[in-house]
This record gives C-alpha cells, structure tokens and sequence, in this order.
C-alpha cells in the first residue's frame, strides 16, 4: 500500500523502503531499566515474609484515575500493566533542572499484557512520538480539545489519567493497573543499599550545549551533574540520579547512550539488591523495602499483591523468550513537512513520526485496535522486498571499497561505521551525510557490475536492503535509523569467514571490563 505525501490527522507514513520492521532491542532494554525495581522490590517482599509486606503495601503512594466510562471493556483472565517512569523533579529541588521542569514528563512508557494463555507481551512508546492527545479537562477547570503533542507531554499536561487515556486510545486495549517510579527513586534506593559500582569508557566526543554555553562529555556533564571516569566509579545519591540522566556528551547524543547508562545502572542495583549482604541484614532490608515502595505510584486498583503477579511474569526477560515489541517511529520526512537538518517538524519542534497499521500489527493480536486500520492492512506484503536478503558472499571484504553515508539522525554515524567496517576488513570510507536523514532501513546502492560485491556489504549490515543505481560509480551504503551494527560476512559455501586483508585493520583497544557501557 502507498503512504499519503503529507501528514494526515492520524500521522501515518514510513520511510522504510518497505521494511516494517518492529523494534525490539529498545524495548527490552526500557523493560529491563523499569521493571529493575519492581522486580528487587517483590523479591524482598516474598523474602521479608508478610509483616513487611504490610509495611511495604502502607508506605506505596496511590492515585485515583478518574477515566469515566467511555474505555475498552475489560477481558477476562487478561491483565494489561502500564509501567511508566517519568522525569518529575519531585523532592530533588533545583538540582536536576527542577526550576526549568514543571510537572513531569513520562521518560518510559511499556504497556504490559498477560494473556490467558500465560504469554507476555511488552509494548514500549517512545516519548517524543507525535500523537493525538485526547481532550480533557485541566485542575482549573479548563477544558482542552484534543489536539497533537509528544508522547511524554500527555502526563505533565493531566497527569497519569490522560496518560491511561492516551495509551487506552491509541491501542484500544483497557488498562487494568498503573505503576510508575520518579527520577527520585533511582537516588533513594541507591542510597539505600550504599551505592553501585558502574563503568564508563574512555571516549573523545564532545558537544557543545547551547543552553548552557559549555562542553559536555561522558566524564563531565554540566547539564545533568555527572563527573566521573573513565574507569570504574563508586555511585550514590546525587551521582547515582545524574549518570543516569545524563543525555549530553554521549557518542549518540541522547536516549540509546542513556539508556545503556540506565541498563547498566538497574542491573548493579538489582545484583546488590539481591545480594546476601542485604537479604540477610534487617537494617539494610528494611532501608531497601522503604526507598523502593516510596517511589513507586500505584492506582487504587493496584497493589504490592499485583505486582508481585506480574514479577513472576517478568522471567522470560532474562531468557530472551518474552515477546517485546517497540512502536516503530521516523523523524518526519520533507514529504511530511518536517526538516531534515534537525529532525523537527512545526510547530511540534523534534518529534517522531509512527504508522497506524505499524501498531495495529502489535496490538491487534492482543485484542486491542486502532482506529482507521482494518484487519487487511496489517496483513504481511504478498510480494518481499526483492533487495531484502543479500546473494551469496563471494567477494572478500578486503576486495570491497564503499563509501559510507550517513543518512540518520544520529551524529557521527557514518564515522563510528566505516571504523567498523574497516575492522572487517573493507576499504571503507567516510562520505558525510546522505541526501537526508530521514532514512529508516540502511540501503546499499550499487553500480553497474557491482552486485556481488554489494552483497558483501549487505551481509555485514543486518537489515541492510540492495538498490540498483546505474548513475552510483562504486558502491554506497547509506545508514539508516534501524541500523544495529556490523557483523563478519561469512563466505559462500565455505561456512568460514573470508581472510581480511591485515593492512586495513583497525587498532585494536583493550577489551572493555564487564557490563561497560558508556
């Protein structure tokens, strides 16, 4: 099917060449930094046995969603949780930008959905989706006619009702439970069991933020408080909460570099958490059990009991074998109005765009709905992207020259790939930004005669498509916004990886420690 060339109310096109992928490794990682806490928390509860449990269940603070009648019924021996974790400043004063924040904003929004059959599935929302947020009526009594906005503004703008709203509308599935945990929370606990050790790599990036006049790098950001590295460093309190929300500085510039920092974070916490040192330590325990409870928000239909049904659930994370999907999202195209150069879209400023039929693809099978899609629009493509999976690898890497584009938003791209690809061997060089970056699907275009050394290429880019160019001299690979990394090509029936040429290898560093990210 053929996508609209400007926007319509429901915001509809991809620019994927076709490839509707769904997200998957953004997700996890959200699922693993949010559910982290919630998962320490129904351990202690199950070890610390019902006293403390009662003490837990009284300390959690709970709201009441007021979301009248007009909602998805409600399923039978189906529960569907809505995790969030949001950036409210709450009882952090001025230090994290409290002045310059009013309310709060969901950072990590994941729809959680038991079925009947006892499979989860995990469905996460990037915050600065463009969506329609529903009308609603603010605390003072003034009404708001729906209209279009980030994700994330649907909280701070009326709290966590209009968020369930949101959610209920987009999906057409009933959420059942609420459960969210503030910026503070990452601080409390971390005091709590007296700081984790996390890893930074050393790293030569650095960005100059304009609201604050300075340079940021990922051992000294001004903007988020964090100062530390490389190297193994000691955390609590104060540097606990800024390495976890720093966003400058980072080799991607925003909310994949965070979110390793935040991966690696939870996975510390949950180690130590979990660790006999606290278990078996009833002033330690009872300091945990204390921080974790009162950072979290639970509705009035929900509680500790709920949440220790759903950690229960939470076992396949670790194992890979839960179903996780992510909302796949765009910067918005020329075709959509957007500008290329920064990524914005007005009057909206830097949001991404999604495809109804993309989540009704998700939520569908869930028994939820999206308005406007029917059933045959989520229904595969009869005919597969004939440039979706690459021929035979008969051409060595080190016979290969590309020229690398970089056709994302994501700064440096184009360097950190061509590094990459020279590591394996190929004659690859820098060639600056593509025509715009608004691609999603990396595309390896290729000249006349060139295609079996294009499909070397291809192979080494997992998700890469192949376009013949009569008017390319050579071959160029232009990354797109689903790039996930460079792998060996492995050679034509030989089940072996073909020789690279030693002359082109890049240096190679010491091995990173364990569980370092960024």
């Amino acid at each position: 099917m053929s996508y609209p060339t400007t926007l319509p109310p429901h915001l509809s096109p991809r620019d994927d060449g076709g490839q509707g992928r769904r997200g998957r490794g953004g997700g996890r990682r959200a699922v693993r930094i949010l559910l982290g806490l919630v998962s320490v928390l129904v351990l202690l509860i199950s070890v610390g046995g019902w006293a403390q449990y009662t003490y837990a269940n009284g300390n959690v603070h709970h709201i009441s969603l007021n979301l009248g009648g007009n909602r998805p019924d409600k399923t039978f021996g189906v529960s569907n949780y809505l995790l969030v974790g949001t950036d409210s400043r709450a009882g952090s004063g001025d230090a994290y930008g409290g002045s310059q924040v009013l309310g709060q904003r969901s950072d990590s929004t994941i729809l959680i959905h038991l079925a009947k059959d006892g499979s989860t599935t995990m469905v996460s929302f990037p915050r600065d989706t463009l969506v329609t947020i529903p009308a609603y009526t603010d605390g003072k009594g003034k009404h708001h006619a729906a209209h279009k906005d980030k994700f994330n503004s649907a909280i701070s703008d009326g709290g966590p009702t209009l968020l369930v709203s949101l959610v209920e509308g987009l999906t057409g599935m009933r959420v059942d439970h609420y459960v969210s945990m503030d910026l503070a929370g990452f601080k409390q606990i971390t005091n709590a069991i007296g700081g984790v050790d996390v890893c930074v790599l050393p790293s030569s990036f650095r960005e100059y933020v304009e609201e604050d006049h300075k340079y940021s790098t990922n051992t000294n950001d001004p903007m988020s408080g964090w100062l530390g590295g490389p190297g193994t460093v000691h955390v609590n309190g104060d540097q606990a909460l800024a390495f976890v929300r720093q966003r400058h500085g980072l080799s991607t510039q925003g909310d994949l570099d965070r979110i390793h920092r935040q991966q690696q974070f939870m996975g510390a916490v949950f180690r130590k958490a979990s660790s006999s040192d606290i278990l078996t330590n009833p002033i330690k325990l009872e300091a945990l059990i204390s921080a974790a409870t009162s950072a979290l928000t639970l509705d009035d239909n929900t509680s500790i009991t709920d949440l220790k049904g759903l950690a229960l659930s939470m076992k396949g994370v670790a194992s890979g074998s839960m179903h996780v999907e992510t909302l796949p999202t765009h910067p918005p195209t020329v075709a959509e109005g957007g500008n290329p150069k920064d990524g914005t879209l007005a009057p909206y400023g830097a949001v991404q765009i999604y495809n109804p039929v993309d989540l009704a693809k998700i939520v569908v099978p869930l028994g939820g709905h999206v308005d406007g899609v029917t059933l045959d629009d989520t229904a595969a493509p009869s005919t597969p992207d004939p440039g979706a999976t690459p021929g035979p690898v008969t051409v060595p890497p080190a016979q290969v020259s590309v020229a690398v584009y970089n056709g994302s938003m994501t700064k440096g791209l184009a360097s950190k790939v061509t590094t990459a690809l020279v590591g394996k061997g190929f004659q690859a060089t820098t060639a600056g930004n593509a025509d715009a970056l608004t691609y999603t699907t990396s595309r390896v275009i290729y000249g006349t005669g060139q295609q079996q050394a294009a499909w070397t290429v291809q192979a080494a880019v997992p998700g890469s498509i192949a376009r013949l160019d009569p008017s390319v001299k050579g071959i160029h690979l232009i990354l797109g916004a689903q790039y996930t990394g460079v792998v060996t090509p492995t050679a034509a029936g030989s089940g072996s990886t073909p020789a690279a040429a030693p002359t082109t290898q890049a240096p190679q560093g010491p091995p990173a420690p364990p569980n370092c990210t960024i």
